[in-house]
This record gives structure tokens, sequence and C-alpha cells, in this order.
């Protein structure tokens, strides 16, 4: 009787023991290829996204009020930011067709250590996804480069933009795409001084994205909005002027203060 006893209570231990290692196995677990594809930085390899690197580096000022980072996204905006800020200087460090480990090579190679702004914007990732990273390696890549501007500046406020719509229809990459966003939205209540700004995915895209994907055939049917360029990808003048308010709200309300003017 004890013997029977006995095995039931190594089985019961057993089956204690192999629950939560059943449940751990069955969590999805990040491809370690694309963790280490997206967190190694890597100069880019687009010619042109070298040239400018190189210029942005080269146009580094002694000092700014804001550093946007990121891809062309942000680095579009260079031309209009004097006349929608006027009053702020502001360090456009983005660079087009970048990738998060090409922006944490600049970080390696480019001493910013001496700027320490009032706040840094961050948009990155479309290109990423673009080229078919999966979601997680991309919210790392992104959590790596807010530890890595919490360590450059730590008295700086960090504004991270959650990933704009994009494609014919606003829908592609949809699903990663908003996995992403949704890691960016939690960041800020893990980082001191860091604060996901969301866009209005709708809003954006003019009342466009809450529709239906629409298709012809085999392919989506374009869909406009003023906000963006032809190519339903970068932003417009008009797409740059709410970027701008979106920013400017979100920084009077995370930093209690208007660094955008």
């Amino acid at each position: 009787m004890r013997q029977w006893l006995g095995c039931v209570a190594v089985l019961c231990l057993l089956a204690g023991l192999s629950a939560p290692l059943t449940a751990r196995a069955e969590e999805p677990a990040c491809d370690p290829l694309a963790i280490d594809l997206t967190l190694t930085p890597q100069r880019t390899l687009i010619y042109a996204s070298l040239k400018e690197t190189v210029q942005v580096q080269a146009a580094r000022p002694d000092k700014a009020d804001v550093v946007l980072i990121g891809d062309s996204l942000l680095s579009g905006w260079r031309t209009d930011l004097p006349a929608t800020f006027p009053s702020t200087a502001i360090y456009d460090f983005a660079v087009g067709g970048d990738r998060v480990p090409s922006v944490l090579w600049r970080f390696d190679n480019t001493d910013l250590s001496h700027l320490r702004p009032s706040a840094a914007v961050l948009l990155i990732g479309t290109n990423d996804l673009g080229a078919g990273t999966p979601a997680c390696a991309v919210a790392a890549g992104i959590e790596t480069i807010v530890e890595r501007l919490r360590k450059l500046w730590p008295e700086t406020q960090v504004l991270v933009l959650t990933i704009p719509p994009r494609g014919a229809d606003f829908h592609v990459i949809d699903d990663r795409r908003l996995e992403v966003n949704k890691a960016i939205v939690a960041l800020g209540s893990r980082f001191d001084r860091v604060h996901a700004v969301p866009i209005d995915d709708n809003a954006f895209t003019c009342g466009q994205y809450a529709a239906a994907p629409l298709t012809t055939g085999t392919e989506a049917r374009r869909l406009s909005c003023t906000n963006y360029a032809d190519d339903n990808l970068h932003f417009s003048t008009e797409g740059y002027g709410e970027l701008g308010r979106l920013l400017k709200d979100a920084a009077a309300k995370s930093l209690g203060r208007d660094v955008f003017h």
C-alpha cells in the first residue's frame, strides 16, 4: 500500500513539473537568427542611404532641442522642419532606407553625447517589416534603440511613434505592423522618460483605414489620402503637418511643456 502511494506521489510530482515545461514549450519564440540580424549594427548597404548617412553625420550640430531618429518617414521632413517649427533647433538624424541595424550602426559611429536634447523622436521599423523581418525582432530592435537613447541622454524625453499604415489600401504588412505597434505602446510603461505616441491609423489615412481592404482581381485597388505621397508610404507636406501637430500635442501632454514651437 505504501509503495502504491509512493508511486502516486512521484507521478503527481512529475505531472506538476511537466505542466509548466509544456506551457513554456508552447509559447512562441522569436527566431534567434532574426534577433541577431536585427540587433547587430550594420552600415547600410544602400548607396543613396550611405551618402545621406555621411551628410547627416557631417551636419551634426553643436546643440539641438530635438533630435529625430529613423528612416525616410522622418528624413523626408528635413527640408520643411524650419518652417514647421521655426523656434526649435531640430537635428534630423534620420536616413532614408534605414532599418534598425543601420540606426544602431550610426549610433556606434556618430558622437552625439554632447547634444543632450530636451526630446528625441523615434520612428523606425517600416523598412524592416517590408524586408520580411518578423514583428518580434523589429520590436526587440526598437526597444534596443530606446535603451541606447536612455543611456546616451538620461534626462531626455523619448517619444516613440507607432509605425503608420502603408500600401495601396493601407493594409500592407498590417498583421506584423500592428504587433510591433502594440509593443511600442507598452514601452511607455516599462521605461522612464519614454512615451509612446500612437498614430491614429484611420485619421492619418483620411478615414480610409477603417474600410475593408479593397481588391480587384488579385491586387488591392489604390486608395488615396492627402497625408501621403503617391506611393502610400511616404508623407506629403500635409502629412508632415499632421505629424507635427501630433508630436506637439504628445509633448505637451507627456512632457508637460511644449518643445515643438
